[in-house]
């Protein structure tokens, strides 16, 4: 198993009472790639806050 670079768990944010992200959970391992992908206004930005 890849030793993990980047470990993300339980990650929720938002906007004072509005959920952008809730309990996000991914790791990404040397030579992964990872696309964040969705709608505008979904929270990509802020998750790669």
């Amino acid at each position: 198993m890849k030793k993990a670079l980047l470990n993300v768990e339980d990650l929720s944010c938002g906007y004072g009472k509005e959920l952008i992200l809730h309990d996000m959970d991914f790791k990404v391992s040397r030579g992964e790639l990872m696309c964040i992908i969705g709608p505008n206004g979904c929270g990509k930005s802020t998750l790669l806050r």
